[in-house]
């Protein structure tokens, strides 16, 4: 690239200004965090430092200032499409809907970090105003995270000797920087490039709220943390108990929510069939949440108790610390080939390593250093003890959150094997479902039971009379028979009969059943009192929902027999062939694909479901419509999306399996056309063509073509024949409209084909040629008329009517100092059977003169008004004529075309599955539940 070129149409200042805004929150936060820092020790050595926090309120206003100036900038320049910028290139297209452009803006790694800073700010303000004595300190750890977030984004290059070591990637960059190519050598490059655009996948609504949603969450775990380690950096070993639990009742609420949020767009946009598939991606979002959810039941217990503080600490440092492990796997590259959620890789791996390593060994070294002094209860907790059983079931969590967390990080450890055994050749999860669901279902068991069991008990319960013991026998006993008379009637409908699935219902229905009766019976309906309650119950209706839709799932579209030899064997279990408007039964269904339309880059399959009984009555119908998705350059089909039909007991899920290929890559569409071998046929109106297997009759001709293509083009003129071809037996006929197309002076043929008889039909260029005339091959005549005079040109009169005051033409934009003329002329067949107006135009621009022509296309008719004479009034008018002595038709045919208007489709029923949103929804509410009762209630 030559330095020395000075570049056309490049926006340097954006860039400029977001560099500057890079370097500032950096220095801003760490100067903010020394400052915290600061205040922070003085007040543990020597009183009060007003004047070091106040410093850390204005680093921390800096930062947070620049922060926002930067993603401002981001905004500005993907808005405006300024491609000079790398960024805006790799995320942002000419095409792309302005409501996707917070999509976008995250979809980068450099966008996400901003983001979480984001998030951090906002948090960090929260902290400022309502934090009181624990202001610096919580800010001098949410300061640490930041100030090596921001280090993502700084893109310095540092030398060690031969080597270049990259701290962060600048999201500012210009394009020319980043990549070396040619095109850079010309100064307007601009001019010749355009933005990739974003992957389609994420062109969905989901994506626009999930994103930030989860990164809420992400950025919430950090204050636990901050509390738990600002308290034993302080030595205050309980005070920070009390403020912490609200922000962690927030954290796991609102992480929880990302999460949710994440399996409805899995659910809605990603064809495998359901809303979690245990990605590693996915798994590592929901690990740290299981151990949040652990730590706020530690914090419960030392809260209420004085024990399990030490827990408590390690439970939020431990989700920390997961959360930015989490960050590495998915942005580092190692999950590239297990996920298709992760980032690939940015040579930021020691740096995200350095994130992790960091806070781990922060974490560990201060717990060391404060563990001895930390107050502990040496009286074992009694079995009778609500705090026994919330222990036990925080540390199933855990245990629970490790496995997972363990299976997910199998690449990193092969990775690590590989580095210092080449020839390691490790082995990752190849059907993670069961693998997980293998432990994962005890797991729900026992947090099913325990959070049943442990409602029931009171805090520092020592030991139970034997009249208490028999109540809460009687109690539990009574709950069960109830669960298990529930489990009966719901295995009437849903098979669940496995000796592990019927002891996991039973423990669900258990887990409602006495969480209802909590609710009625000790806590009376309180609304603020219910979060533990909804939360329980929450889950087990969620488990109940997991169970019934994941072992009653069933396909509807399986017919192995009818379809062997149609479509590949292994999707013969799932899938069915369907061919357009040709109703096909399967399993009680007529299913019928009905059309597709194209609408920017998706294409949308209408596919209607009839379903009828064993006497053939109609007893449901509805319509589905799934789509295929073309990528960013419409060269290939980059994504499936599913249609489902939801229902309030189930939900018929569909999605399609495959298409022809012509149909999913542009590319092999256009070389199958290059081998097809057309034969010309020269017919006329009412003329039949034979091919080897059909006919065809030429039925009319139009000069207003209805080729849905031939529409959209927007064409000037154009000229469609209408053919109704057949099979020999006449079983099978069509009728269709070729057409051609003339639009700046480049003549389009729009082809027609016919998928039932394997013919595809366009018309020859020489068709054009018969019925429309070059201008300079035009012989036009001259005639002087005044204003109501007429005169005849061939067959045809044309009375010179008028003139238009409001003037209106295709071809003619006004400019100021135009002075227009528009003539109205009629034009009439001299035996009267059809008249029509046309009206041609002359304009004096700039002391030259020059005409519009009016075109008459049925009859081939050219009128121009030429000159005025204004001393005399009177006009000159030329007419010229087609010339169509020869109207015949050039049809050109190939046939055994192969068809592209099927479609291999899945449909499967998903029962129960609104019992998974509902049970969700249900217990991530019942976390803001308690967190409004923790802050709306005094020493709560």
């Amino acid at each position: 690239m030559n330095q020395e070129t000075q570049y056309i149409g490049e926006h340097l200042l954006p860039g400029l200004l977001g560099h500057i805004f890079v370097i500032l929150s950096f220095t801003a936060i760490l100067f903010s965090t020394y400052s915290y820092y600061r205040h922070t020790k003085d007040n543990n050595t020597s009183g009060s430092s007003l004047s070091w926090n106040t410093l850390g309120r204005i680093g921390f206003g800096v930062h947070s200032l620049s922060i926002l100036g930067l993603i401002g900038m981001l905004f500005y320049v993907m808005i405006n499409q300024y491609y000079e910028y790398a960024y805006v290139y790799e995320h942002v297209s000419n095409e792309l809907p302005m409501r996707y452009i917070f999509s976008a803006f995250w979809e980068g790694q450099e966008g996400s970090f901003l983001l979480w800073m984001f998030w951090h700010i906002i948090l960090g303000f929260i902290l400022i105003k309502t934090a009181g004595k624990w202001e610096s300190s919580t800010l001098l750890f949410l300061g640490l995270a930041q100030l090596i977030i921001n280090s993502m984004i700084l893109g310095i290059h540092v030398g060690f000797g031969d080597s270049l070591f990259k701290f962060g990637s600048n999201p500012t960059l210009l394009l020319r920087n980043v990549v070396d190519a040619e095109i850079f050598q010309t100064a307007d490059y601009l001019a010749s490039i355009e933005g990739s655009g974003l992957n389609p996948l994420l062109q969905n609504y989901w994506m626009t709220i999930h994103p930030p949603t989860l990164f809420l969450g992400f950025a919430s775990v950090t204050i636990p943390f901050c509390f738990a380690a600002a308290g034993l950096y302080t030595k205050q070993y309980k005070e920070w108990l009390a403020p912490c639990l609200k922000w962690s009742l927030f954290s796991a609420g609102i992480l929880g929510i990302g999460i949710l949020m994440g399996g409805a767009w899995a659910y809605e946009a990603l064809t495998f069939g359901g809303y979690w598939a245990w990605d590693p991606v996915e798994n590592m979002s929901l690990v740290p949440w299981l151990i949040m959810v652990a730590g706020v039941h530690a914090n419960l217990i030392a809260r209420s108790t004085g024990r399990a503080i030490k827990s408590t600490f390690i439970y939020y440092a431990l989700s920390f610390v997961l959360i930015l492990y989490s960050t590495y796997l998915t942005r580092s590259g190692v999950l590239g080939d297990t996920s298709v959620h992760a980032f690939t890789e940015m040579g930021l791996e020691p740096q995200l390593i350095f994130l992790v390593l960091f806070f781990l060994v922060l974490s560990t070294v201060l717990y060391f250093l404060r563990q001895k002094d930390i107050p502990v209860i040496k009286k074992e907790e009694s079995i009778y003890s609500r705090e026994f059983w919330m222990f036990v079931g925080a540390l199933v969590l855990l245990f629970s959150g490790l496995i997972i967390a363990f299976s997910t990080s199998l690449p990193v450890f092969n990775s690590i094997m590989t580095y210092f055994d080449p020839n390691f050749t490790g082995k990752v999860i190849q059907d993670p479902i069961p693998h997980y669901n293998k432990f994962q279902i005890w797991i729900a068991l026992l947090i099913a039971c325990l959070s049943s069991e442990a409602i029931f008990m009171r805090y520092k319960t020592e030991e139970w009379s034997s009249n208490q013991l028999k109540k809460f026998a009687t109690r539990i006993l009574t709950y069960v028979l109830i669960a298990s008379g529930l489990y009966a009637v719901m295995i009437l409908k849903y098979d669940m009969r496995e000796w592990r699935y019927s002891i996991l219902a039973i423990s669900a229905l258990f887990s409602i059943v006495a969480n209802g009766a909590y609710l009625i019976e000790r806590i009376k309906f309180n609304p603020k009192l219910a979060g533990s309650v909804m939360g329980h119950a929450g889950f087990s209706i969620m488990v109940i929902g997991i169970l019934i839709s994941g072992l009653n799932e069933s396909v509807i579209t399986t017919n192995p027999f009818a379809m062997k030899g149609i479509i590949k064997d292994e999707d013969l279990a799932a899938s069915v062939m369907l061919i357009k408007e040709e109703p096909f039964y399967v399993n009680g269904y007529w299913i019928t694909y009905e059309g597709d339309t194209i609408v920017d880059k998706t294409r949308t399959f209408d596919i209607k479901f009839i379903k009828e009984d064993s006497t053939g009555v109609t007893q449901d119908s509805f319509h589905v419509y799934p789509n295929a998705m073309f990528s960013n350059d419409l060269t290939k089909i980059a994504a499936f999306n599913p249609g489902t039909n939801r229902r309030f007991t189930q939900d018929i899920f569909t999605r399609l399996t495959s298409l022809p290929k012509s149909q999913i890559d542009i590319k092999f569409a256009k070389e199958q056309e290059d081998t097809l071998k057309y034969i010309p046929y020269e017919v006329n109106i009412g003329d039949t063509l034979f091919t080897k297997e059909h006919y065809g009759i030429v039925e009319y001709v139009t000069f207003d073509p209805q080729h849905e293509d031939f529409l959209e083009h927007e064409s000037d003129i154009g000229i469609g024949v209408g053919i109704r071809f057949s099979n020999i037996d006449k079983s099978e006929q069509e009728t269709i409209e070729p057409a051609l197309g003339l639009n700046e002076n480049l003549l389009y043929q729009y082809a027609e084909k016919i998928d039932p008889l394997g013919l595809k039909v366009r018309l020859g260029d020489t068709t054009f040629d018969n019925f429309f005339t070059e201008e300079d091959e035009l012989a036009y005549e001259s005639y002087k008329v005044s204003k109501g005079e007429q005169f005849s040109y061939k067959d045809y009169n044309i009375t010179l009517e008028g003139f238009n005051k409001n003037i209106v033409h295709n071809n003619y934009t006004p400019e100021p100092d135009d002075i227009t003329v528009q003539t109205k002329l009629i034009v009439s067949k001299s035996d009267g059977s059809k008249t029509d107006t046309l009206e041609p135009l002359y304009i004096i621009r700039g002391n030259r003169p020059f005409s519009i022509k009016d075109y008459q296309i049925e009859s081939g008719l050219h009128i121009r008004l030429n000159h005025i004479d204004p001393i005399n009034e009177l006009f000159e008018i030329q007419v010229a004529m087609d010339n169509r002595t020869d109207e015949a038709f050039v049809v050109e045919v190939a046939d055994r075309i192969p068809r592209s208007d099927i479609i291999n489709f899945e449909a499967k029923v998903f029962p129960g599955i609104n019992l998974f949103w509902l049970g969700s929804c249900t217990m991530l509410l019942g976390f803001f539940v308690a967190y409004w009762h923790r802050y709306t209630t005094k020493n709560a």
